[in-house]
């Protein structure tokens, strides 16, 4: 345990000491103020200019809210991750006492569970139509899961850590499942169904136990789709 808070806490200082990572930290609460005094602000503007309100998609807002906290504090663990993996600083780490796994829980499984909390409180603080504490606890540990999920998919497919920073403008598209649901109505919308994103949104517009199912199922999916490059790259 001593030596998974040491590299925890190396995580930490290499973190600090990147300022695009630490801007990256603090996007979140900026995000989440702009969505919840800056999005009423426009609602009167819309309605004039375009005919419609935001009002009906204050729900989607929240989601996204969710989602990008865990997205982006996920993102700064997978550029630290490639960081490490260009200089071989995480073979190293993988063969001290820490071990594989530790190296892993320290890089992939704290970060995440920190960005479930962070999702949590950012929720509380900035939401526009979520009230219900469970509601908001749910959504904000099936969007850590979502965060890890493209922290993996970003390490999987770079090869250094500028490349992580390209790649991770198209792992951002996974959180666009959480759009489908609000626009589209039919049947056909579930052609998006391997998007875990997508049974996020599903579950907080119909709450039950189906959608908490199939979201775990992809999400499980994925993870064995992307486990075997990701654990590569660390060695």
């Amino acid at each position: 345990m001593r030596a998974l808070n040491r590299s925890f806490c190396y995580f930490i200082r290499q973190i600090a000491a990147d300022r695009m990572l630490v801007m990256v930290c603090a996007a979140p609460p900026l995000c989440g103020a702009f969505f919840r005094f800056g999005i009423p602000v426009l609602e009167p503007l819309f309605v004039r200019w375009f005919g419609f309100g935001l009002e009906s998609y204050y729900l989607l807002l929240d989601l996204l809210l969710s989602g990008i906290t865990p997205y982006m504090l996920c993102f700064v663990s997978a550029m630290v991750i490639l960081d490490e993996t260009d200089s071989h600083m995480s073979a190293y780490l993988c063969v001290t006492p820490i071990g594989k796994n530790g190296y892993l829980v320290s890089r992939l499984a704290f970060p995440a569970a920190v960005s479930g909390l962070v999702s949590f409180c950012v929720l509380a603080v900035f939401r526009l139509s979520v009230d219900s504490i469970f509601i908001m606890a749910s959504l904000s540990l099936q969007s850590a899961v979502l965060g890890m999920l493209a922290a993996m998919l970003i390490v999987s497919l770079s090869s250094n850590k500028v490349e992580g920073m390209a790649i991770s403008k198209l792992s951002g598209l996974i959180l666009f499942g959480m759009v489908i649901p609000f626009v589209f109505k039919g049947g056909g919308k579930y052609v998006f169904g391997l998007m875990p994103s997508f049974w996020i949104a599903q579950w907080a517009i119909t709450p039950g136990f189906f959608a908490i199912l199939l979201f775990s199922g992809t999400s499980v999916l994925w993870f064995f789709v992307l486990w075997r490059r990701f654990s590569l790259k660390l060695t």
